[in-house]
C-alpha cells in the first residue's frame, strides 16, 4: 500500500555548493501515531484513522537502504516515482539516511533552480516521504493500526507536514488545512501554476471564517451558566469539526486538481501546435487536420510513410508512435538529400563540355 507523509529544516544549516545546489539537513520522518484519512489506508469508510509509525516500521535496515539515493521531488506524484517518469519529478536527491534519537535524518540535496527558490524564497520547507508499507492492528496505545517496515520511493518537498514543524525539508499532512494563500501559491508555483487573485481571497476568506467559527461576540455573557459537556457530547463536537476539516480538504483538492488540468490543457494546446508546425514543415505532401491531436498528426506522417498501416499504427502506444514518427522524419530528411545529390549528379552529367582548344601555329611551326 503506498502512503505519503510529511516533515522542515533550519534556514540556517542550509549551504550552497560551488555549483549552485542547496544543500538542506533535514528530517524525513519519525516514530510516533500520527492521523491519516480511511480512504488513505485502503479502507471504505471515511473519517480519520490513528496510525503507529513504530522503530520496526522506520528504522528497520532496509527502510533506510530504501531512502538512501531516494528521488526529491516538488509535491507528490500520483502514482510514485518510476523509470518512466522521474526526470520529469526530480529535482534533486536525498543522502545519508540514518537513524538520529527518534528521528530519520538525511541530506536533501536540491539541484532544481526552481525548487531552490521555492524553499529559500517562499518558505515551502517541509518534506514528506513517499514509500510502500502494509498495516496491521495495532498493538500500541491509542493506535487503530501499526504500520509494516517501510520501503521508501521518493521525498517530496510540501507546504504542510504530517508530522509538523519537526520534520522539515521533510510526512504531507491531508487531515488539516493549514495551507495560505501564499504557501499554495508557492507550491503550485512549483508546477507552472499560479492563484489569481478571486482564488486568493477565497482561500483567505475560508481560512478567516474558520478561525472565528465558535467565538462569541465581545461584550454577549451567556444568560444561563453552561453545564460542563459529557465526554459523548465532546466525541461528538470533534466529530463534526473533523468531518468539516475533510469537507474543506476535499474542496481545496478539487480546486488544485482544476488548476492542474487547466495547466495541463494548455501545455498539450502549445504541444500540439509544435508538432503540427513540425509535420507540416517535413511531411509537405501530407495534410493534417488543424485541430488534430498530437497522437492524430503523428499516426498520419507514420501511415503516409509506410512505416506502419493504419490499423498497424492504431494498436501501437503512444511513446511508440512517437518514435516512428521521428523515425518517419529521418527518412524523409534522408530521402530529401539523396534526390538533392541525384538532381546534382544529373545536372553534371547534361552540362555540355568544351572543345579541346588546340594551337595550330604552335602544332605546325615545330
Amino acid at each position: 500500500m503506498k502512503f505519503t507523509d510529511k516533515t522542515t529544516q533550519a534556514a540556517t544549516q542550509r549551504t550552497i555548493t560551488k555549483d549552485g545546489f542547496l544543500v538542506v539537513p533535514a528530517t524525513i520522518s519519525k516514530i510516533g501515531v500520527f492521523d491519516y484519512l480511511a480512504t488513505e489506508l485502503g479502507l471504505k469508510e471515511d473519517g480519520i484513522k490513528k496510525v503507529a509509525r513504530t522503530e520496526k516500521s522506520l528504522f528497520n535496515d532496509e527502510t533506510i537502504k530504501s531512502f538512501e539515493n531516494a528521488t526529491l521531488t516538488v509535491g507528490h506524484p500520483k502514482d510514485g516515482v518510476n523509470a518512466k517518469n522521474w526526470k520529469q519529478l526530480s529535482v534533486g536527491v536525498v543522502r545519508n539516511v540514518k537513524r538520529v534519537g527518534d528521528e530519520l535524518t538525511a541530506e536533501a540535496w536540491i539541484y532544481d533552480e526552481q525548487a531552490i527558490k521555492t524553499v529559500q524564497e517562499h518558505g515551502v520547507e517541509q518534506l514528506s516521504c513517499g514509500y510502500d508499507c502494509d498495516i496491521k492492528p495495532s498493538t500500541v496505545q491509542d493506535a487503530d493500526f501499526e504500520m509494516s517496515p517501510m520501503i521508501g520511493n521518493h521525498v517530496a518537498i510540501v507546504a504542510k507536514g504530517r508530522c509538523g514543524g519537526s520534520v522539515k525539508l521533510a510526512d504531507e499532512d491531508k487531515t488539516i488545512m493549514g495551507k495560505t494563500a501564499k504557501i499554495l501559491d508557492a507550491f503550485l508555483g512549483a508546477f507552472g501554476i499560479k492563484l489569481s487573485d478571486e482564488q486568493k481571497k477565497q482561500i483567505e476568506d475560508e481560512e478567516k471564517s474558520g478561525s472565528e467559527e465558535g467565538k462569541e461576540p465581545k461584550g454577549e455573557q451567556p444568560t444561563e451558566p453552561k453545564e460542563k459537556q459529557s465526554k459523548p457530547e465532546n466525541k461528538k463536537e470533534d466529530d463534526v469539526e473533523k468531518e468539516e476539516l475533510e469537507k474543506r480538504l476535499k474542496a481545496k483538492d478539487a480546486e488544485i486538481q482544476q488548476l492542474k488540468d487547466a495547466q495541463a490543457k494548455r501545455d498539450a494546446e502549445v504541444k500540439q501546435a509544435a508538432v503540427l508546425a513540425d509535420a507540416k514543415t517535413a511531411f509537405k505532401e501530407v495534410n493534417f487536420a488543424d485541430n488534430a491531436t498530437v497522437r492524430e498528426i503523428q499516426e498520419s506522417a507514420v501511415v503516409a510513410q509506410g512505416i506502419f498501416t493504419k490499423d498497424e499504427a492504431a494498436k501501437l502506444s503512444d511513446e511508440e508512435i512517437s518514435g516512428a514518427y521521428q523515425t518517419a522524419k529521418a527518412v524523409v530528411a534522408k530521402l530529401a538529400d539523396e534526390r538533392k545529390s541525384l538532381g546534382n549528379i544529373l545536372l553534371g552529367d547534361a552540362e555540355p563540355k568544351a572543345a579541346p582548344k588546340i594551337d595550330f601555329n604552335k602544332t605546325y611551326n615545330s
